[in-house]
């Protein structure tokens, strides 16, 4: 049977640290919002914005907790928590985004949201693109406009600035192709209100140095289900494809701007020149050589057209809080209450006691497993040398045996003295 070719140029696999280095996320619903259909299709809306590096399948139940999610994000090497929870009092819904493992967390309450769905049921002609599409196959260009300078910034708005950052891969101009972008996640803030808005969109590119027919014939050739055109009422190819009245780019010209016109280097109308001759006639490309083997290739500058198509979900965020740690810990900011120094003295106090008995409860939880350990070893090796007499392991390593078995089938505790299911969880992530 023939060995399938593996893409060692397209499908290069990343190593370890190159993968410690991409951001990946997580986009969970817990309590009274496992309820609200709606909210759990933001969610699913959420997570298909946050590809690919995120938990696409991940499901919850309504057993877990937060602390579960928490646990278990450092074994997955998840780097950004986002939960969204619902207020069963108010109907109020908040996103809280949070850095792995030690925080900060910031709370936003959502003022407004709206659901890939109903924005393609308002759009003239909505941009269908599922899950396994090629645009998620990169994560989106991030851009935020209204947020101040981070130099002249409060500090509260350098950090909201710094998590929407770190949820992405950072993109070098020398090294990204701008082929590979394909979506644009939006935030802009409103410089009196403070609301940030929030809108995804797929970028799409068309010739606009070409008439429609010849567009036509490029299309065809990506997609073969499409009929080519009709020759019968012209008398040669060149009255379709220079056809002066024909338009170019988009179905009209109220479509395209002039701003959204842009040179772009063709990545897919590589030449390679047969002779020295032909490479040298050629003004308008650009020739590279690379080692002994030069291996020469002109690259075209096209014209294009950028088109931005919202494809949701869309949302309007406004800021709550900033907590010390992951979903806890000392308040840093509040958009509500203002605390008086002497109140910020006691609640740092508070925190600097709960902190210590944390250290405690885990350096005595340290030291129960070290004795657990020091008596397994000690059994072990009464057994080894009864085998070795040749005699049989005496009743009380039996008993302590079954013993230590049985406390290794407890639940485990986390640090703060918590039980969590860890079955659950490799469930989940399944």
């Amino acid at each position: 049977m023939a060995k399938r070719r593996q893409k060692k140029r397209t499908h290069v696999k990343l190593s370890e640290e190159d993968r410690g280095k991409i951001p990946t996320s997580m986009v969970i619903h817990l309590g009274a919002a496992l309820e609200n259909h709606t909210l759990t299709q933001l969610v699913k809306d959420t997570r298909n914005m946050m590809q690919p590096h995120t938990a696409i399948k991940l499901r919850e139940r309504k057993t877990n907790k937060l602390k579960d999610f928490i646990v278990m994000a450092g074994p997955l090497g998840v780097s950004q928590l986002m939960v969204f929870s619902q207020n069963q009092d108010s109907g109020s819904t908040h996103l809280r985004m949070a850095s792995m493992p030690r925080g900060p967390t910031v709370t936003f309450k959502i003022k407004e949201y709206s659901l890939s769905k109903d924005i393609s049921r308002v759009q003239r002609a909505p941009k269908s693109v599922s899950k396994t599409a090629p645009e998620f196959l990169n994560p989106p260009l991030l851009v935020m406009n209204g947020f101040a300078n981070p130099k002249n910034a409060e500090p509260h708005e350098k950090l909201v600035v710094t998590m929407f950052q770190n949820m992405f891969p950072p993109i070098s101009p020398q090294d990204t192709k701008v082929g590979s972008i394909k979506r644009v996640l939006l935030l802009n803030k409103d410089p009196e209100t403070g609301i940030i808005d929030l809108r995804h969109y797929v970028i799409d590119t068309k010739l606009v140095d070409v008439s429609r027919n010849v567009k036509k014939l490029v299309n065809i050739k990506k997609n073969f289900s499409k009929k080519l055109p009709n020759l019968a009422k012209v008398k040669d190819v060149s009255d379709i494809i220079l056809d002066p009245y024909a338009q170019a780019g988009f179905t009209s010209d109220s479509e395209v701007e002039d701003d959204a016109v842009v040179e772009v280097e063709d990545e897919d109308a590589l030449i390679k020149p047969k002779s020295s001759k032909d490479a040298a006639t050629s003004s308008t490309s650009t020739t590279t050589t690379s080692g002994d083997n030069a291996d020469q290739t002109q690259t075209t500058k096209r014209k294009k057209a950028v088109k931005l198509t919202e494809v949701g979900p869309r949302m309007k965020l406004d800021l709550v809080k900033i907590e010390d740690g992951v979903c806890d810990g000392k308040v840093l900011y509040h958009s509500y209450i203002k605390k008086t120094t002497k109140e910020i003295n006691k609640l740092d106090q508070l925190h600097a006691i709960k902190k210590k008995e944390r250290e405690n409860r885990r350096k005595s939880q340290e030291a129960n497993i070290a004795k657990k350990n020091e008596k397994k070893e000690a059994k072990k090796r009464r057994r080894a040398e009864a085998k070795a007499r040749g005699e049989q392991p005496a009743e009380e390593d039996e008993e302590s045996s079954e013993s230590s078995d049985s406390e290794d089938d407890e639940p485990m505790v986390d640090s703060d003295g918590e039980l969590f299911d860890t079955e659950a969880y490799q469930q989940d992530s399944e």
